[in-house]
C-alpha cells in the first residue's frame, strides 16, 4: 500500500515554532527571576545598615524615615504590595531624589528591576504631593501667632522688620517637551526648565511652593497670579505690618519689598538694601541646601519627564527638604557639580513696570519709613 505523501512545512512554520520556543523559554526565566528577587527581598531588610549609611543613601535618618512612613500610611492610599512592602517603596523613591538615578538603586540592591523601581518613585511622589501631606510638611503662616514667631527669628537673625518670608524663583532643568508647549518651558537661560517660585523662613525652611509654571514665565508674573500674593495684600488691607522680601525680579508692594537698585554708598537706603541683600540670602541658601540634598534636582541631573510628572518630583523633595529640617538631619556634603551662588542679592532681570500705578506708590511709601527705621537700627 502506498504511503500518503508528507507535506512541507514553509519557512514561516518553522520560524513561529522558534519564537513560540523562545517566548516560553523567555517567560520561563522571567518568572524565575521575579520568584528569586520577591525571595531576596523577604530575606533581605535595606533598613538594616548603620545609621551613617542609611542618611548617605537616603538622605534622611531612620527616626525621620519611620515618621514618614506612617504619615504615608496614615493620610495617603500607599500601600504595600504582595511583593513589595510600603517601606522599600519609599527607599527605592529616596535614593531616586538623593541621585538621580536609577542604576545606582538597582546596582545596590540586586531584587531589584529598574521598571519596580520607576513605578515606586511614582507611587511615592504621587502619594508624597497629596493635599494631606503637602499641608502637614509646607504650611504658609495662615495664622497670627506663627507669623509673629517667623517675623521674631527673621528680625533676631537678620535685623530686618516685619519679614515672614523670602521669595524667588529657580529654574529646574527638564526634558525638552512636547513641541506645541515647548515655547513655555524655554528659558531666558537657554534651556528647558519649571521656574519654580518658593518662599522660606529664616531657618530656609520651605513656607509655600509654585511648581505650575514653565521656564519662560517671569517671576512676577507668577507672584502676580498666586494664592500667597492674595492672602498678604488681605493682610495689608487689615493693617498688619508684614511683608515678604523679593529681588528686583518683582515689583515693589506693601506687602514685598524690593532692593533700590540706584541706592548712594553711606546713605540710608544703601544701608536698607544691604540688610535687605543679608536677609534675602536664606531663600537662596535654601535652593542650595534643596539641590544638594535631593540630587536629582541638581543643574547636571535634568528630569527626563513631561513638566507635570517634573513639578510633581520637585514639590516631593521641597517635602522632604522640611522633614529633613524637621528632624535636625545634618547636610550631605556638598556635591561639586553643584555651586549655588549664595550671596546673590540683585536679579538678573529688573522688573519694569508703569510708575504710575497705586500698588508701586504705596509700597514705595512704607518702603521709606522701613528704611529711615533700619537705618535707626543699624547706626
Amino acid at each position: 500500500m502506498q504511503r500518503p505523501p508528507l507535506y512541507e512545512r514553509s519557512p514561516l512554520y518553522y520560524f513561529v515554532a522558534a519564537s513560540l520556543l523562545e517566548n516560553e523559554e523567555y517567560s520561563s526565566r522571567e518568572v524565575r527571576e521575579i520568584t528569586r528577587r520577591v525571595a531576596l527581598r523577604k530575606k533581605n531588610n535595606p533598613v538594616d545598615i548603620n545609621d551613617a549609611e542609611f542618611k548617605n543613601r537616603y538622605r534622611l535618618n531612620k527616626e525621620s524615615f519611620k515618621f514618614l512612613c506612617n504619615q504615608l500610611k496614615q493620610k495617603t492610599s500607599l500601600k504595600a504590595s504582595s511583593r513589595i512592602s510600603l517601606e522599600l517603596k519609599v527607599l527605592c523613591a529616596l535614593s531616586f531624589y538623593a541621585t538621580g538615578s536609577y542604576q545606582r538603586l538597582v546596582g545596590m540592591a540586586k531584587y531589584l528591576g529598574q521598571t519596580t523601581v520607576s513605578k515606586c518613585v511614582k507611587e511615592v511622589t504621587d502619594a508624597l504631593v497629596t493635599p494631606a501631606i503637602l499641608n502637614t510638611f509646607i504650611k504658609f503662616p495662615y495664622a497670627r501667632a506663627d507669623r509673629d514667631v517667623i517675623r521674631n527669628k527673621f528680625f533676631a537673625k537678620y535685623g530686618f522688620p516685619g519679614v515672614i518670608g523670602c521669595i524667588d524663583g529657580c529654574h529646574f532643568h527638564i526634558f525638552t517637551p512636547k513641541k506645541e508647549v515647548e515655547h513655555l518651558y524655554y528659558s531666558r537661560k537657554h534651556f528647558h526648565s519649571l521656574n519654580v517660585q518658593m518662599i522660606c523662613d529664616s531657618d530656609c525652611r520651605i513656607l509655600n511652593v509654585n511648581a505650575k509654571y514653565g521656564g519662560a514665565t517671569h517671576d512676577a508674573f507668577i507672584w502676580e497670579n498666586s494664592v500667597v500674593n492674595n492672602y498678604m495684600q488681605s493682610l495689608h488691607r487689615n493693617n498688619e505690618q508684614v511683608w515678604l522680601l523679593g529681588d528686583s525680579g518683582y515689583p515693589q508692594r506693601p506687602c514685598l519689598m524690593t532692593p533700590i537698585l540706584d541706592a548712594v554708598e553711606g546713605t540710608p537706603a544703601y544701608k536698607y538694601t544691604a540688610v535687605h541683600g543679608r536677609t534675602r540670602v536664606a531663600i537662596e541658601n535654601t535652593f542650595g541646601r534643596l539641590k544638594n540634598r535631593w540630587r536629582c534636582l541638581c543643574k547636571d541631573r535634568t528630569l527626563h519627564y513631561a513638566p507635570v510628572k517634573c513639578a510633581k518630583i520637585i514639590t516631593a523633595c521641597c517635602v522632604l527638604h522640611n522633614l529633613a529640617i524637621e528632624f535636625n538631619i545634618p547636610e550631605p556634603e556638598p556635591a561639586e557639580i553643584e555651586n549655588p551662588n549664595l550671596t546673590m542679592t540683585i536679579s538678573e532681570h529688573i522688573f519694569q513696570e508703569n510708575t504710575t500705578g497705586d500698588g508701586l506708590i504705596r509700597g514705595r511709601a512704607i518702603r521709606s519709613i522701613l528704611v529711615d527705621k533700619i537705618n535707626r537700627l543699624h547706626t
